[in-house]
């Protein structure tokens, strides 16, 4: 019930949005255009007044803006919102002004030699809006001015009309303007050349004269890259950190990139017939093939980055993706992709609805179609489109992963994704275009969190497809190998759908074929989550309380290190009321250092008896951990066995640093070598009796604590704990613990030490 409510909904919004586009935008508006003879005639027509002869057969395709080459001031479009406001949508459908005709060929003009390529950029009722004559010169790298004036303002007028000019200087351009005469709203001819070329162009937009001069002359470099300082800087600062995030995914071998290259690989096949077709010299062809390789590449990093930056924050990421992936199709990868369908059909609605909006509100402008034609063009494709969403979800979803502030702020991450997604609307007002790209971004992430990846990648194409594969369709005639094959995209997720949710759960069981980076990234989060469990069962062996003796003062503490290690202490009460202190390191890190720490442990706690001595226990100890203990594992332990009454112990040592004895200002180590516990030869350990007057302390420590290095790789040592100890022996227990680790660290710095540190520090009051 639910994918059924899904799908109605989708259908409906999506019927909407094509229902209001066929009657608010231009391009759907004029759904009869003649067919390219017709174009390729006017072609002809208009050359010959100009004193063009055309040498080779018409190129004609449709365009979805009115802009022939990117260095155009003006876009017709535009300026027509600018004029007319929001009844420039009823004027730009009457005059047939969405979509566009390109129309292009080889020619030569003039009595000389003259040859280029002239593009002349049509109304669907055969008016030419603009014109761009590209010379062969080009083909040859030479500046030579022409040997005359090619007149292009006679392609846009009939014979024999002329009209006044204005000529004029806008940063490196060179403009005449002209009133065309009989046009309602008024329209001006401006023809352009840039200072130093020989490339003429030239074009009609809607104004006077005199405003089109007034704006010109105020028009500066500035003022130009100003009216899109918004869009310039969202996506500059997006891309910058794409390319900053796969550069350090890449250092750190979290990245796989076989996908991306696949997509980068389909991005060039689509482009790349459009623009071998269309160039016409090889400075076009130049400049295409690297719009194409640039298209390609950021679309390679982009995904590359966003879908190994998801692995890596996701611990066992696993989508129906990967089961799709696998040729694995069953019931949840079916759902996804209907479910998909259903709200990459809203998305699109939604889209049409927005820019219809736009071009309702005043003081807004479509600066190109819903709808973007050659649609496997140059510059992008519809299914270039929905991989370049996937991906920008893919990074809104990490962002609030990685930083939670952004998931409390309500809908943080969606912002950001809804702000990169308003450069790709085409309105002029970015405020406008940020509200619908926040609308649109919250529903790709609504798929993506309900219905997994699959479904984000289904919704995203879907949302960019539709309604391209609607509108070929439309003008099958013009478009009939893409309509074909946007068709087939836009169906597919529906038969496959209802396939996979036929099957049993058993289509999709079995193990996933994963990047290796994910492979090795899986197994790392399984090492570190076991180490924490090392650490967190490292922690619950030592003692929850210290001994509380009246005359004593008894305090420790294990610092760990960055993996679960070995230190140990414990304190145990023998049936004479004496305390036996113990203090140790087992040798390593990780499981089988684990398992010795428990086995001494319970070793002690069993074997400690009224009648033992500390060395009797050692030596029993030693015969244990040689039974059952690894072979490569030993453990040092120093321990103590201290009759409160009386002050006085029993002390021996199997390989551990020694105890040390502080007296006032008196401090110094008892000298008890030994062999750990183990491993290595047999041996027997002696007991050292120790008397313990009131106002001594004992410090018992591991190696870790006179190991540590501070970053010039200089060890803590034992001058520095002397010095510390002499200073502070006078102060109660706690205190003198304080001192040390507090010193320690001032030494070690914040970093997290290589090996773990205990103390455990005893003083008689």
């Amino acid at each position: 019930m639910r994918l059924l409510g899904l799908s109605a909904i989708g259908v409906a919004v999506f019927a909407i949005g094509v229902i209001v586009a066929l009657r608010q935008l231009p391009e759907w508006r004029n759904l009869s255009i003649p067919e390219e003879s017709f174009f390729a005639a006017r072609l002809q027509q208009i050359a010959g007044p100009a004193d063009i002869r055309l040498e080779s057969l018409p190129h004609v395709q449709l365009r979805s803006n009115g802009i022939l080459l990117e260095s155009d001031l003006l876009s017709d479009r535009e300026k027509a919102y600018d004029v007319l406001g929001p009844a420039a949508a009823d004027w730009l459908a009457r005059e047939g002004r969405g979509p566009y005709v390109d129309a292009s060929a080889q020619t030569r003009w003039g009595g000389g030699d003259e040859r280029g390529q002239l593009r002349v950029l049509f109304t669907v009722r055969g008016v030419p809006l603009s014109a761009v004559w590209l010379p062969e010169e080009l083909l040859r790298s030479r500046s030579s001015a022409p040997s005359a004036r090619l007149e292009l303002e006679r392609l846009f007028l009939p014979p024999g009309q002329t009209v006044p000019e204005v000529e004029m200087t806008v940063m490196t351009e060179t403009l005449r303007l002209a009133a065309i005469p009989g046009t309602t709203p008024p329209e001006v001819l401006i023809t352009t050349s840039l200072r130093g070329s020989n490339v003429p162009q030239a074009k009609r937009v809607v104004g006077t004269v005199g405003s089109m001069r007034s704006r010109l002359e105020n028009l500066t470099f500035g003022s130009f890259m100003t009216a899109r300082l918004e869009t310039m800087i969202v996506r500059a600062i997006f891309w910058i950190a794409v390319i900053l995030l796969f550069g350090l995914l890449l250092i750190r071998r979290r990245i796989e990139l076989k996908k991306g290259l696949v997509l980068a690989g389909l991005s060039i096949a689509m482009s790349l017939p459009g623009a071998l077709g269309s160039s016409a010299s090889w400075i076009q062809l130049v400049n295409d093939l690297t719009l194409v390789v640039g298209k390609a590449l950021s679309l390679f990093v982009l995904w590359s980055a966003a879908e190994s930056w998801l692995r890596s924050t996701v611990p066992g990421f696993r989508t129906s993706l990967d089961t799709l992936r696998a040729g694995r199709l069953g019931p949840k990868g079916g759902t996804a992709l209907l479910a998909g369908w259903s709200i990459g059909a809203s998305v699109a609605g939604l889209w049409l609805l927005a820019m219809s909006f736009g071009t309702m509100v005043p003081g807004v402008a479509t600066t190109d179609g819903s709808i973007r034609m050659p649609f496997f063009g140059v510059a992008t494709s519809p299914i270039e489109e929905g991989a370049f969403r996937t991906g920008l979800i893919m990074l809104v979803f990490c962002i609030a992963l990685r930083w939670p502030l952004l998931r409390r702020i309500r809908g943080g991450a969606t912002l950001l994704g809804g702000l990169v997604l308003a450069t790709r609307i085409p309105l002029s007002s970015f405020g406008i275009a940020f509200t619908a790209g926040l609308l649109l971004t919250a529903i790709l992430v609504y798929a993506y969190a309900e219905f997994g990846l699959t479904a984000l990648l289904t919704a995203a194409m879907m949302s960019a497809v539709l309604p391209a594969a609607l509108y070929s369709l439309l003008h099958f005639y013009w478009v009939p190998l893409a309509s074909v094959l946007l068709l087939a995209v836009a169906i597919a997720p529906v038969p496959l759908g209802l396939l996979g949710i036929r099957r049993d759960d058993e289509a999709e069981d079995g193990p996933l074929p994963l990047p290796d980076f994910a492979r090795r990234v899986e197994e790392e989060n399984r090492l570190k989550y076991e180490m924490d469990l090392l650490a967190r069962m490292q922690l619950g062996l030592l003692p929850k309380e210290m001994p509380q003796i009246e005359g004593y003062e008894i305090v420790a503490s294990s610092i760990l290190a960055s993996e679960a290690g070995g230190d140990l202490y414990d304190f145990v009460h023998d049936s004479a009321g004496r305390l036996w202190i113990a203090a140790g390191d087992v040798s390593g890190h990780g499981y089988s250092c684990a398992i010795a720490q428990a086995m001494t442990k319970a070793g002690l706690a069993s074997l400690v008896e009224a009648e033992r001595t500390p060395a009797m226990v050692l030596q029993r100890l030693d015969l244990v951990l040689r039974e059952i203990g690894s072979p490569r594992t030993f453990t040092s332990l120093a321990l103590l066995r201290l009759d409160p009454i009386t002050g006085e112990a029993l002390v021996s040592n199997a390989g551990h640093p020694y105890p040390w004895i502080v007296r006032g200002a008196e401090v110094r180590e008892l000298d008890l070598p030994s062999l750990p516990l183990g491993l290595g030869p047999t041996r027997e350990y002696a007991d050292t009796p120790l008397s313990i007057p009131t106002g001594t302390t004992i410090v018992i420590f591991s190696d870790g604590l006179f190991e540590a290095h501070d970053h010039h790789a200089r060890p803590y040592g034992f001058d520095r704990l002397r010095e510390i100890l002499g200073k502070v022996s006078r102060r109660p227990a706690a205190a003198i613990l304080t001192a040390i680790l507090e010193d320690w660290r001032t030494h070690a710095g914040p970093a997290t030490p290589a090996d773990d540190t205990t103390i455990v520090v005893v003083k008689r009051r």
